[in-house]
């Protein structure tokens, strides 16, 4: 499944679990090296307490030994990928079987809460709607198994956000979902050819220094970035941009409805600023307004541009004929030494539903997503994938294969702690209310700080009627 649109690709605006997770298949990318795999160790307490303790306080890890049998409730599209993790439990852990539930993709989202409400619940579950499924008290709070496993201390506080819940939002309080970290990574992807001919020899440090090698571009009649807005997916470089002068927490705050969280601040106009100073400055092809995905993908390949910012999810879309023609490393910071920030997913995060009879057993199943046999599937099934090295990893390169460079710019980000969402998922009006102000910015039919107001106002519009 590809990813089509921008209000598509993002977690919350999804409709299917199979959009929502899978992002589309991924370039493969190398495990380099393994994740930290999580010593067993024991929380106070023998058990799980029973089926009906949405709120467990006393854990056991001591279970890999326990015979077991889960079911890991999977949407048709993910059943590959998942089918894969539950082997490679298995072959950790002998006595304990992963069956999997598979629901067709178009139905998951509407059986799922049904099933967690039922006496035949599955014990392992990605819900689409994590707030409500903790509101109706359908999914088991981690806190105690975090505590245990120690899994804020292994996988970035960016990655677990999304699995928070306080009140009635994400983001922040306890954890309802968890795992390990993979997904896709959304960057710059450039055009080898193109950019040995502008001089790029190193990847840009700076947003300035990718600006100039833009301008670089355009003196020599390169078309700087290849884009697509009928759709209003220079979104993509929109949220890369507010990711880097927000800062991709404050940009999480807004998707995650954290009180107080605001797109109308002097960081999101700077953001804004640039993508008009680029737009003025003949960056984009002149009628990018009525240029579609597939025709963006079309002109990309065919050479009309050097740089493309998409995410990983188009390396099984661009033209064959392409392969080794182009390179990606992420979205540079706005300052030297400053913080990667970026757009993803964790395909790794899953949660566990409070009528589990099994709850310290599908704890440790969450807990093997951290280890570098999780690791190994999702780069098989095509996702970067957190390895234990991430911190020290080889800077972004233009060097090394494709999949190297997916993977070092997925850990690059990791380091910085920088995973954020796209701002589209803060609301669907919001979605559409950005396609229509990146048109508009594109025309020339609105200034920057009048873009962010509108966007803002249809942002607190959206969580009143909310």
């Amino acid at each position: 499944m590809l990813q089509q649109h921008p209000t598509t690709s993002p977690a919350r605006s999804h409709t299917s679990v199979v959009g929502r997770r899978l992002r589309a298949t991924l370039t493969a990318v190398a495990a380099g090296s393994a994740l930290v795999t999580l010593a067993a160790c024991s929380a106070p307490g023998s058990g799980s307490g029973s089926s009906a303790d949405a709120t467990p306080t006393a854990v056991n890890t001591a279970v890999g030994d326990t015979p077991a049998t889960l079911t890991l409730f999977s949407a048709a599209g993910l059943q590959t990928y998942e089918q894969g993790l539950a082997d490679a439990f298995h072959a950790k852990y002998p006595k304990i079987k992963v069956n999997l539930r598979v629901e067709a993709d178009n139905n998951y989202n509407t059986v799922l809460p049904r099933l967690l409400a039922s006496d035949s619940t599955p014990d392992i579950v990605q819900p689409y709607d994590l707030l409500g499924g903790v509101k109706d008290g359908l999914l088991t709070n981690l806190d105690a198994y975090d505590k245990a496993y120690g899994w804020s201390d292994k996988v970035p506080a960016s990655a677990l956000a999304p699995g928070r819940v306080s009140m009635r939002t994400t983001g922040a309080g306890s954890l309802y979902q968890a795992g390990g970290s993979a997904g896709p990574l959304v960057g710059v992807f450039y055009n080898k050819e193109l950019a040995s001919k502008v001089g790029m020899k190193s990847v840009p440090a700076t947003v300035a220094d990718l600006e100039a090698m833009m301008a670089k571009a355009k003196k020599q009649g390169i078309t700087p970035i290849v884009a697509s807005n009928q759709d209003g997916l220079i979104g993509h470089l929109y949220n890369l941009l507010l990711g880097d002068y927000m800062g991709a927490q404050k940009l999480s705050d807004i998707v995650y409805h954290q009180p107080g969280a605001t797109l109308d601040t002097p960081a999101a106009v700077k953001a804004t600023e640039t993508l008009q100073k680029w737009i003025k400055a003949g960056y984009f092809a002149s009628d990018v307004n009525a240029i579609n995905q597939e025709a963006s993908y079309g002109q990309f390949t065919g050479g009309k541009g050097l740089f493309f910012f998409q995410g990983s999810w188009i390396t099984q879309t661009l033209d064959e004929n392409f392969k080794g023609k182009y390179g990606v490393f992420p979205m540079p910071p706005a300052t030297e030494g400053g913080s990667y920030a970026g757009m993803t997913s964790n395909t790794l995060a899953f949660s566990i539903a409070a009528r589990s009879k099994h709850k310290d057993t599908a704890a440790l199943f969450l807990n093997f997503l951290t280890t570098p046999e999780a690791a190994k599937v999702a780069v098989k099934n095509g996702y970067a994938a957190l390895t234990d090295d991430a911190k020290s990893a080889a800077k972004p390169s233009l060097s090394g294969s494709l999949t190297d460079q997916i993977q070092a710019g997925y850990a690059a980000i990791a380091a910085d702690n920088g995973f954020d969402s796209w701002l589209q998922n803060s609301a669907p009006a919001v979605g559409t209310k950005l396609t229509q102000q990146l048109q508009l910015l594109v025309s020339g039919k609105v200034e920057p700080a009048a873009m962010v107001k509108t966007l803002q106002s249809t942002y607190a519009d959206a969580l009143k009627s909310s």
